[in-house]
């Protein structure tokens, strides 16, 4: 039996407010912010194997696995599998039970929306999820299950772009991807930046947690990255027909070189769902946002910016959305804060105290610096972990983007060449 969209999203809304990810999205006072939020990425090696090596970064309970592989899908998935089995069998398991089971819903939900989406899905990403399988010992149903739980929820987040006059202390383009989902399932357990170097494709880093290879969150090579925003504005048009959202957005970083051809895939594509991207172009410095599903793609930037309001008014250079499509309770302290800073907008000043202002980005808070080319990343509390639970209040990390793609580049390089002497 083919299962609507709507009666599919009906039962996850139900896990989701199972879970609290709905009263989540009520203002709450943010806590007392540190100046001391912000370290540097040390990486610590942990272990190593033929198409992938794993190392770990952050300090107390606030560390990162950095995961980099090369070679074939199927190769990456392997070596993915490999390194992280533990935690992948750990987390995949866990994450589906409490998605599902603890709301009273089986996993058949999930293989619904396989059935309806399976067509047009590239077959790299099941290669890459087989790969995955067979090294961690998960079955291979269950690792695509695990990473088509976020098509089927809503994922209510904020994001902005800012650049030029919002930014002209360093003129630097910034970009905001903070992530509010539930927490409750303990998906923020292992975080881990995948740094790939694909076969084909440029190397790209997806910033995602152990066995999720399609992308909410990331940054390419060529100066690209994703936000994402979840929404129901056109739900009597969505369905799972199409590419799931997270695999959309890995393409943009896995193959596109610009900002225009980010565009073009996004337009062209066999969209799903309401939602609402923002995608950064360091080298054009600017972000354009998309309001898409799957009849529309309307691309915005800060001169045609929608909807305009009371709460969301246009600002020059900026982008931006407060916790989805008019969200009247967000959209006016992000749009107020944005305002404050105006002209000195950067990382510090966004991690400082644009997001805790605002309250937004409970489940990872995502900061990229596209001109030069750094990010911080912070994850929400696990469950055996101590400190504030959202992610904005806890501990970023900065990376040095260019020179992660750089090492994984050589390290790539010297693997094949040791590979082609034997």
């Amino acid at each position: 039996m083919k299962l609507s969209k709507n009666s599919l999203i009906i039962t996850f809304i139900t896990i989701l407010l199972f879970f609290g990810l709905l009263t989540s999205c009520e203002k709450k006072p943010s806590s007392q912010v540190k100046n001391d939020k912000i370290i540097s990425a040390e990486f610590r090696d942990v272990k190593s194997t033929g198409h992938g090596k794993l190392e770990i970064t952050g300090q107390g309970e606030d560390q990162i696995y950095v995961l980099t592989v090369w070679g074939s899908a199927y190769e990456m998935g392997a070596a993915y599998g490999t390194l992280l089995k533990n935690e992948i069998g750990t987390s995949v398991p866990e994450l589906i039970k409490k998605m599902t089971e603890n709301a009273g819903v089986g996993v058949e939900v999930l293989d619904g929306i396989y059935q309806q989406a399976k067509p047009y899905i590239p077959a790299y990403f099941l290669d890459e999820m087989r790969g995955i399988a067979d090294s961690s010992g998960l079955s291979l149903q269950d690792v695509i299950r695990a990473n088509l739980i976020g098509e089927a929820s809503e994922w209510h987040c904020s994001l902005f772009g800012a650049w030029g006059k919002a930014t002209a202390a360093d003129g630097h383009l910034y970009q905001l991807r903070s992530l509010d989902y539930e927490t409750g399932a303990n998906i923020q357990k292992y975080p881990v930046v995948v740094v790939y170097v694909p076969d084909k494709g440029h190397p790209f880093a997806n910033i995602t947690w152990a066995g999720i290879v399609g992308c909410i969150s990331g940054v390419s090579r060529e100066r690209l990255a994703i936000s994402e925003i979840g929404d129901d504005y056109n739900k009597e048009d969505d369905t799972y027909s199409g590419i799931p959202f997270m695999f959309l957005l890995r393409n943009v970083l896995q193959f596109d070189e610009s900002l225009d051809a980010a565009i073009q895939r996004i337009k062209n594509a066999p969209r799903t769902t309401s939602l609402i991207y923002g995608i950064g172009d360091g080298e054009f410095g600017q972000l354009r946002g998309f309001q898409t599903s799957h009849t529309l793609c309307n691309v915005f930037s800060p001169d045609n910016l929608e909807p305009v309001t009371a709460t969301h008014k246009r600002i020059d250079d900026i982008v931006y959305w407060g916790m989805s499509w008019d969200v009247p309770d967000y959209d006016g302290p992000l749009h107020d804060k944005l305002v404050e800073h105006y002209g000195n907008i950067n990382a510090q000043v966004t991690i400082n105290d644009i997001v805790t202002s605002v309250g937004t980005g409970n489940l990872q808070t995502v900061v990229y610096d596209l001109t030069d080319m750094k990010t911080w990343i912070a994850n929400a509390k696990a469950d055996d972990e101590s400190g504030p639970l959202e992610a904005y209040n806890r501990q970023f990390v900065e990376f040095d983007m260019g020179q992660i793609f750089a090492k994984a580049k050589e390290l790539a390089g010297k693997q094949q060449e040791a590979s082609s002497a034997k």
